[in-house]
């Protein structure tokens, strides 16, 4: 006779054997949840930023400054619109390594005009707040070459060394594209004593205009389309 409460037989034994498997279906879904949830933090960190940018650009510059070895009258460069490309490598995802390239086909005023097209080349960087995320303001700099190419016949090209400092804003839009305004100053080097695209005729060196000072300085303002990836 069974007293109440007891059980017996067949029915305890499957009782029994579910309670000895619980712990084992326990460890079986700590192994799941564990393998579940891995790589999605593994994910989560290699996707934490975009290693490589690519914006080009159209811009804006101004400034310029020459004078005629004539008369010492000034001879400026016109402002006018420049394009350009950016090419960015993060090395963390507030610091960035950067190349330039802008390039600005221009003429130079006086009473012998003459197109001129200007380069820059540059290689530096970038640098922004780390808890940015909506709008990314940084600051940039860069050095390198300016080249300038007079479009006349006889006149050499002059290549000189260039730097650059600004900043601007990133505007990230999806994942991987944005948009990014840029605004810096361009500073090449020059000598204030030195002519500029001369041209030489039977041993005698002609040059149409000389550097105002010992720099020659442009603006720029400009607005690109970043691709991210």
């Amino acid at each position: 006779m069974r007293t109440g409460g007891e059980m017996s037989g067949p029915k305890y034994l499957r009782v029994m054997q579910r309670v000895h498997l619980l712990p084992w279906f326990a460890l079986v879904g700590m192994v799941a949840a564990l393998s579940l949830g891995k790589p999605a933090i593994a994910s989560e960190s290699e996707n934490e930023f975009n290693r490589f940018e690519i914006t080009p650009f159209a811009g804006y510059m101004v400034g310029g400054e020459f004078e005629d070895p004539a008369d010492g009258s000034e001879r400026d460069l016109d402002e006018g619109s420049n394009l350009g490309l950016i090419v960015d490598v993060a090395a963390e995802s507030w610091r960035h390594y950067e190349i330039l390239f802008a390039d600005l086909d221009s003429e130079v005023d006086g009473t012998s005009p003459f197109d001129l097209k200007v380069q820059y080349l540059q290689v530096g960087g970038t640098v922004s707040h780390p808890d940015a995320e909506h709008v990314i303001p940084y600051f940039a700099m860069t050095i390198g070459a300016a080249r300038f190419s007079p479009d006349a016949a006889g006149l050499d090209d002059e290549t000189k060394f260039a730097f650059s400092a600004g900043g601007g804003v990133r505007v990230p839009i999806t994942d991987h594209l944005g948009v990014r305004f840029d605004a810096r100053a361009f500073v090449t080097v020059l000598d204030s004593d030195g002519d500029l695209f001369c041209a030489s005729e039977g041993g005698v060196g002609t040059c149409d205009i000389r550097a105002k000072s010992d720099t020659f300085l442009q603006y720029a303002a400009s607005l690109g389309l970043t691709f991210a990836f």
